[in-house]
């Protein structure tokens, strides 16, 4: 084990660029007996190995749950070269237990999987699912997964964008109160209180109502209330999808409606005073983190009073 520590150490220093001297030094230890060389070829086998199964994908949701913790605030913990070093020997010498993780993951497909994911105010996460299946989650959202041998399941509270990887099991999304059924392709799915909908970028998308299934076509966004639903094509899917890349896009919406929106980021929400000034209606694009810009924006071209004690503090009332 001694020797392997070495070859790690060695390793570690030949990763990190470097210089002339370092490397003849390494040469010279290289060199010096076989069992040298023999050890560093085990720590760098292992090294390549661990690469390769990084992007398997029930490793990788095991990386993102770790991501998902760590957004929840816990302490991040600091690694230097020595613990990477102490890593790639435990790999170095134990080759049969990363093997068999090698070997366990493409035959056993379909293990239990349950975790869950959150985002808090503001925050965005990306997600990747034990079948490769991404999932964006957007501001105060949660996810629950529970994967087994028959189906693929989530619990959406929230807006997330899923971007589904084929598969013969079925994959289903729990909105709100319905039940959403997905095949490979990209879609974007809302719940708000009583209010389920859904954009099909591509692929199939179908949801229960009552006693019929509703299939939901390319570029079409379904809205459910209750026992209604509704299909429309949405000719600027921004509108609706913008939130990816953090811009939230108003077409002729009141100001009640565009204020909620923005609020959704927010930890402290933006009030509207008086109904006179919820009913005003507005169009434009903004960022989800930039209210200054759209509190401007009202001051400039709307008939309002913007009051604001500090930047965390905003009032809008009719003028």
């Amino acid at each position: 084990m001694v020797l392997l520590e070495e070859a790690a150490a060695w390793y570690v220093r030949m990763e990190n660029a470097p210089d002339a001297a370092l490397r003849r030094a390494f040469d010279t230890w290289l060199a010096t007996s076989e069992a040298h060389a023999r050890a560093y070829d085990q720590v760098r086998s292992a090294h390549n190995q661990t690469i390769a199964l990084a992007r398997e994908p029930a490793l990788l949701a095991l990386r993102h749950e770790a991501v998902a913790r760590a957004m929840l605030g816990r302490p991040r913990r600091r690694f230097g070269s020595r613990p990477i070093a102490a890593a790639i020997v435990l790999l170095a010498a134990a080759p049969l237990a990363a093997w068999s993780v090698a070997f366990w993951l493409p035959r056993h497909s379909a293990p239990r999987f349950e975790e869950t994911f959150r985002t808090g105010v503001g925050q965005q996460a990306d997600v990747t699912l034990p079948d490769g299946s991404k999932v964006r989650l957007d501001t105060a959202t949660r996810l629950r997964v529970s994967f087994g041998a028959k189906e693929r399941r989530v619990k959406l509270d929230g807006q997330g964008w899923f971007e589904v990887a084929p598969s013969d099991r079925p994959f289903v999304i729990d909105a709100g109160d319905r039940e959403l059924n997905a095949g490979a392709g990209k879609f974007d799915v809302r719940t708000d209180p009583g209010l389920v909908r859904a954009f099909a970028d591509s692929g199939r998308l179908s949801v229960v109502t009552g006693s019929s299934s509703i299939a939901l076509g390319n570029g079409k966004l379904l809205t459910v209330r209750g026992d209604e639903a509704s299909i429309r094509r949405l000719d600027d899917p921004v509108s609706f999808t913008g939130w990816r890349n953090g811009l939230l896009q108003f077409n002729d919406v009141s100001l009640a409606a565009a204020v909620g929106e923005l609020n959704r980021y927010r930890r402290k929400p933006i009030r509207v005073a008086d109904a006179e000034a919820a009913d005003l209606r507005i169009s434009g694009s903004f960022r989800t983190t930039e209210t200054p810009a759209f509190v401007d924006a009202l001051r400039r071209g709307f008939p309002v009073v913007v009051k604001q004690d500090d930047p965390a503090s905003v009032v809008i009332a009719s003028r």
